[in-house]
């Protein structure tokens, strides 16, 4: 029998699945990458799939009139969706699925970057993907847009009054932050776009700081919401 196989939509070239590449592969699923900025739509039809993980991305979810793939890929998720296939949305990828769903996308109020808390609702720690994250993580965050969630939605975290993680039935889930960040990427924004941070009056040492202290508790979060989405992909396989 063949692997599942795993579509991943990267968005950037600076954006790739990171520290939940590794669980994913050791979980047995077999990886294939839409890469947005290369083609516009998957090479393969979705039906080609077991699942799918949509990730950051530095266009926003509301610019399909200027950024073409951005509705090619609100199709699929609707199509993934409907088929009840296993879907994890991370960021901008939480943010399309959010509007796949039935819910509005918006420029939010705060804007987040760096490493922040999040309150994980009590009907999270049953959860077979996010339970992982623990009651209270912290989360690296790099978003200025937000969004509303159909009625239909379950809320599983947030920060103040935004939504930072969310379930919608019971196999497609998304969380605004970058669980898939380690300290190269951290490092690596931090040089690329230190001015943005600054503007947001991000405090850049004690950024650095918390990442040297708390990358290795992140990377054991990273690889329980990777490795309880995998099982959901391999559960989920006809």
């Amino acid at each position: 029998m063949t692997p599942p196989r795993l579509l991943v939509i990267q968005h950037n070239l600076d954006d790739a699945l990171n520290d939940l590449a590794a669980p994913l592969v050791e979980a047995g699923l077999m990886i294939d990458t839409w890469c947005t900025f290369q083609t516009s739509e998957p090479e393969e039809p979705l039906e080609s799939f077991d699942g799918v993980l949509s990730l950051g991305a530095l266009a926003s979810a509301m610019d399909e009139a200027t950024t073409p793939w951005i509705a090619n890929e609100i199709a699929v998720l609707e199509q993934a969706l409907a088929r009840r296939m296993p879907i994890l949305g991370v960021c901008f990828g939480a943010q399309l699925l959010a509007r796949a769903a039935g819910g509005r996308v918006y420029r939010s109020p705060v804007t987040e970057i760096g490493w922040y808390q999040v309150d994980m609702a009590p009907e999270a720690a049953s959860d077979p993907v996010l339970g992982g994250l623990g009651p209270r993580p912290h989360v690296f965050q790099s978003h200025y847009d937000t969004f509303d969630l159909p009625s239909s939605a379950t809320v599983l975290g947030r920060t103040g009054e935004l939504t930072e993680a969310f379930r919608i039935g019971d196999r497609a889930w998304a969380v605004q932050f970058h669980i898939e960040a380690n300290p190269s990427l951290v490092y690596s924004w931090l040089a690329a776009y230190k001015d943005a941070m600054l503007k947001a009056d991000v405090d850049i040492d004690e950024l650095r700081r918390f990442t040297a202290s708390y990358w290795g508790e992140y990377r054991q979060l990273s690889w329980n919401v990777a490795t309880g989405f995998a099982n959901q992909v391999v559960a989920a396989r006809p």
